[in-house]
């Protein structure tokens, strides 16, 4: 079952603390790592949580350039920021709320964004690059995109899959996206409700919110393309072959 954390109190958009976890060998440490949707426009309420209740030092954006071109993250002083995109190659499929709106087949569509996730060069070399910071600093940090659902939650499900969290768990933190949305989604969905056809409002609604099918999916094609997670690590993510070991080294207690 779920390791059940105590819950945050903020009104940042699908914001939480993925530690607490039971894994193979104790647990994942809380109060270091935390997934949120974007960072836009933030109340001084929540840039005094983040500081000072969290005590964050550095936010990764994981969305495209002209997503944070319309949309920046608020500056705070004293967290660094650091935009990595993890969805930068000419094609890939876009999980951007625009894309969202127009994707003529979204089941389609949301496999394979994740598609995109697990094997583009792209993502791989973004999600090295994360993986390999966060060994080198431990922090407390917080990853976004704009919903905080695809290419944060995938990066959530890789960060517990490294501790030795249990499948069950992983799914079930990964779905909590569908609650923690829930206010917002209804706000977006309301937006669109006189300017989109009720198919693609239907599509809309299905595309804000994330399904075990999608996660799913791209652990498969770890397993097709690389045959277990270890060999994913090393020959997708480019990462050393002690990596487990030294990351439960600084943050399973």
């Amino acid at each position: 079952m779920v390791h059940r954390k105590e819950i945050i109190h903020t009104d940042i958009t699908n914001f939480r603390d993925i530690g607490g976890y039971q894994t193979s060998d104790g647990h994942l440490k809380a109060g270091v790592f935390f997934r949120s949707g974007e960072l836009y426009n933030l109340k001084p309420q929540n840039i005094n949580f983040l500081s000072n209740t969290v005590r964050l030092k550095k936010i990764y954006d994981f969305r495209r350039p002209e997503e944070i071109s319309n949309r920046p993250d608020t500056s705070i002083e004293n967290i660094l920021y650091e935009n990595i995109n993890l969805m930068s190659s000419p094609g890939q499929a876009n999980p951007s709320l625009k894309n969202m709106v127009i994707a003529s087949n979204i089941e389609e569509h949301m496999l394979s964004v994740y598609s995109e996730l697990v094997l583009s060069p792209s993502s791989q070399k973004g999600y090295h690059q994360f993986l390999i910071e966060i060994l080198n600093n431990a922090d407390p940090i917080v990853f976004h995109c704009f919903a905080g659902k695809d290419r944060t939650g995938f990066a959530a499900a890789l960060l517990l899959k490294i501790a030795g969290v249990s499948e069950t768990d992983i799914f079930e933190d990964y779905l909590l996206t569908n609650e923690a949305r829930k206010k917002e989604n209804a706000e977006i969905l309301a937006r669109f409700q006189k300017t989109l056809s009720p198919e693609k409002l239907a599509a809309l609604d299905v595309s804000l919110n994330v399904k075990a099918a999608y996660l799913a999916h791209a652990f498969d094609l770890v397993k097709q393309r690389y045959g277990a997670f270890n060999n994913y690590l090393e020959k997708g993510l480019q990462l050393p072959a002690n990596y487990i070991s030294k990351f439960h080294e600084m943050y399973i207690r």
